[in-house]
């Protein structure tokens, strides 16, 4: 069972963009490049904007259905003040000689490629870069202007967080003023209650599994058995084939089991979070394994999920009841990463990028108050709008740091040259400043 990770959506939306913008310019003479924007001594390339596009379309989600001509115009627009924005950091950062530690830049970079290759292997990564229209350098040139300018902007907020005060009185103030309403930000702590299947529904599971073993050792075929039982829809079709795949792919306890095996070998049954695993091993290449699987899903019980919203209802009434919702977080929650820190969630949040899983809830409630339980894919939720001291004290730096912020950067771009010139995307010239 494969790892999430949303590189390999990079590529299709570049080809997306490129076709986009192709087939509109299609009817007239064709543009090699213009400028698009001056700051100072630096210019703002057509082609620079369109080349970061597509990354910034996939950390948005964005489909090919969802790249209308209006929707690459927008997305245009943002990127270029975007660049625009991040010349000005480069000048800013240079007035206060801010430096770019660049090794820590490549670094990050190399980590970012990396990731990509273990995703998709050496050479499908060289075919989809191919089929984008792209080069790795050029894959890599738009991860280091990123990582480029999030690194000068949290140097700058640094420095300039030391220019923001934040006293007992004003958070009192803040928590007076939004007393009876929801603020613009907010602080979010939670803690998940798993909803997990009991000792006797794994059981049962296992017993399915070891069933089709016995079959297995019996003579029967894999890929028939596995077309008839196997619950992963991406490899049923094909006899559980999941192709050749490296170290990193897969989930830890399927991929130690799948590099144990010598090719020809089946699994014992192996239990993953998404239920039991037959595995068999077709062939070995170099650090790469071909192998199938028969997954039987383990899935909660009607009880299972009963007695998992039991407990979160208990731990609810607790919070709800003046219990510490840090410490019943670090004792009870499921979320690892969140329950060390007391089940606070790095934010803040706005009202407009609340989780999703409880954003509808949390816009009925007011600071300090805790939620009912709440399901999501990953368990039961209780959730707190936090209302301490260090909870409201930084929301209010935020909101001074970056109206800071974008006073220093106005007052960077008072001081230097700023053009926005038209531009034409294939349909149309894009506004002027």
């Amino acid at each position: 069972m494969k790892k999430s990770l949303p590189g390999g959506a990079w590529f299709a939306l570049a080809a997306a963009v490129a076709l986009i913008c192709t087939a509109n310019a299609a009817a007239k003479p064709q543009l090699l490049d213009q400028i698009v924007a001056v700051v100072d001594d630096q210019i703002v390339l057509r082609s620079d904007v369109m080349s970061s596009m597509a990354l910034v379309a996939m950390q948005q989600g964005l489909s090919r259905e969802d790249l209308t001509p209006d929707r690459v115009g927008e997305l245009f627009e943002v990127i270029l003040g975007n660049m625009i924005q991040e010349k000005l950091l480069l000048a800013r950062a240079e007035q206060d000689s801010i430096e770019v530690d660049q090794e820590v830049i490549e670094r990050a970079v190399r980590s970012q490629i990396r990731e990509l290759k273990a995703e998709h292997g050496e050479e499908d990564f060289a075919s989809q870069l191919a089929e984008g229209g792209i080069t790795e350098r050029d894959l890599r040139e738009q991860y280091r202007q990123k990582t480029r300018k999030d690194f000068l902007r949290h140097q700058m907020y640094t420095r300039l967080s030391q220019q923001v005060e934040v006293s007992f009185k004003d958070v009192q103030d803040y928590k007076d003023r939004y007393r009876n309403e929801l603020p613009p930000l907010l602080s979010i702590s939670h803690l998940l209650v798993a909803i997990e299947a009991s000792d006797d529904r794994a059981a049962e599971v296992r017993a399915q599994a070891d069933a089709i073993i016995d079959r297995l050792k019996n003579g029967e075929d894999f890929t028939t058995l596995a077309q008839q039982y196997s619950s992963d829809a991406g490899s049923r079709e094909e006899g559980g084939d999941l192709g050749y795949f490296p170290r990193g792919r897969m989930v830890p306890a399927f991929e130690e089991a799948a590099f144990a095996l010598r090719p020809g070998e089946i699994s014992a049954p192996v239990k993953t979070k998404f239920g039991y695993h037959i595995i068999k091993v077709e062939a070995a290449s170099g650090d790469q394994v071909r192998a199938r699987h028969i997954l039987i899903p383990l899935q909660p019980s009607t009880r299972d999920v009963k007695t998992a919203y039991d407990k979160a209802l208990d731990l609810a009434k607790q919070a709800q009841a003046g219990e510490d919702f840090a410490e019943l977080a670090r004792e009870h929650s499921a979320h690892e990463e969140t329950a060390r820190k007391g089940g606070r969630l790095p934010g803040p949040f706005s009202q407009e990028n609340l989780p999703s899983e409880f954003s509808d809830v949390l816009k009925t409630m007011r600071m300090g108050e805790v939620s009912a339980p709440i399901q999501s894919e990953y368990g039961w939720h209780v959730v707190k709008v936090n209302d301490d001291q260090d909870a409201v004290k930084e929301i209010i730096q935020q909101v001074r740091l970056q109206e800071r912020f974008e006073e220093v950067l106005s007052e960077t771009r008072e001081r230097l040259y700023v053009e926005v010139r038209p531009y034409d995307l294939g349909y149309g010239s894009g506004p002027q400043e």
